[in-house]
């Protein structure tokens, strides 16, 4: 029974895990494939536009790309992804939803992805081509809305409306609330996106091109801190040497205070007061004069003066044996 309650916990406990880490998973750029054909570019000898990221296959194709946006390693696979709004129908069973969506397969190393590791998946319809290509393309010119589902096929994990976008460039995210399209030379695949807003780099190096007035904002910034830090460090040294003042000024008080106590508690000497007979004090007074004046102890000269005492015990003598007497017989 134990054996069995300890394989159900694990296996709740795995599925949790897993969850989570799904959860972690965020749709992160997206970008439509334009044909030269589609753009009006008549000068194209072909009707393909030539792109900056291409397929294993040496292929352009429009593509999802996703973030693992934990600090732990998690396996994408199984997953699904679709751009078919009918999947948010919640009455429709599991097994019908994974029928309309596009399914990352298992396997693959590439799909289990580390800490901000990134994946990006072509949405060319070409299943044959491999684990990263998708069974549904993205329309040209058009709106549509991108959903990754979890491999329940029933928890939507991320999901973002694109607009029709401009031919090469893409839909990235910034963060988690904020969208931005970027141009064809600024789009980032399998990297980290990056926000362009130099509106008002762009006009700041107009109004000021030779650095004037960013030298003299500056400059003023630093003087500024330097007036700050002088006035901080004056009113604090005021400040401290004012406590110091009062501290001094409160122990004279209270030494005042104690000496004005012992004052009165003398002349009174009642019991009142608590206080002590002057006749005391005088005695106290008078015996410490006289062991101070009279000479408790001897005046020793501080100098220490030894006496050599010569001793037999050292004597040499003692340690040589005694000489046999010899005796003649009579």
């Amino acid at each position: 029974m134990r054996k069995i309650l300890s394989v159900i916990s694990f296996l709740v406990a795995s599925s949790a895990a897993f969850a989570q880490g799904a959860h972690d998973f965020k749709l992160n750029e997206v970008f439509v494939y334009t044909p030269a054909c589609c753009t009006g570019d008549s000068a194209a000898s072909t009707c393909e536009k030539p792109a900056s990221y291409v397929d294993e296959y040496g292929q352009p194709a429009s593509w999802i790309e996703i973030e693992n946006t934990s600090y732990s390693t998690h396996d994408i696979r199984n997953c699904f992804l679709t751009i078919n709004p009918a999947v948010l129908d919640k009455n429709m069973p599991a097994p019908e939803r994974e029928k309309l969506m596009s399914a990352i397969p298992a396997g693959d190393p590439r799909t289990s992805l580390s800490a901000k590791q990134r994946i990006t998946l072509f949405a060319d319809g070409h299943v044959n081509r491999g684990t990263l290509h998708l069974n549904f393309t993205l329309p040209v010119g058009e709106s549509f809305t991108i959903y990754l589902f979890d491999g329940n096929a029933v928890d939507l994990l991320d999901s973002v409306r694109v607009e029709a976008l401009p031919a090469g460039s893409s839909f990235a995210r910034i963060n988690d609330a904020e969208w931005q399209v970027l141009e064809a030379d600024k789009v980032t695949p399998n990297a980290p996106n990056i926000a362009y807003h130099n509106d008002k780099i762009k006009e700041f190096k107009e109004k000021d091109p030779y650095g004037i007035a960013m030298t003299l904002m500056c400059m003023g910034v630093v003087f500024l801190c330097l007036i700050l830090l002088f006035v901080f460090f004056h009113i604090f040294g005021w400040a401290m040497n004012r406590a110091a003042k009062l501290a001094r000024v409160r122990a004279i008080r209270a030494i005042h205070d104690q000496a004005a106590k012992v004052v009165e508690m003398a002349k009174q000497g009642t019991t009142e007061t608590k206080g002590i007979d002057m006749e005391t004090y005088t005695a106290v007074i008078g015996m410490a004069l006289h062991e101070y004046f009279g000479g408790t102890h001897d005046l020793e000269s501080g100098i220490l003066t030894i006496h050599q005492t010569p001793t037999t015990w050292a004597d040499k003598s003692h340690e040589l044996r005694v000489t046999p007497q010899h005796h003649q017989a009579n």
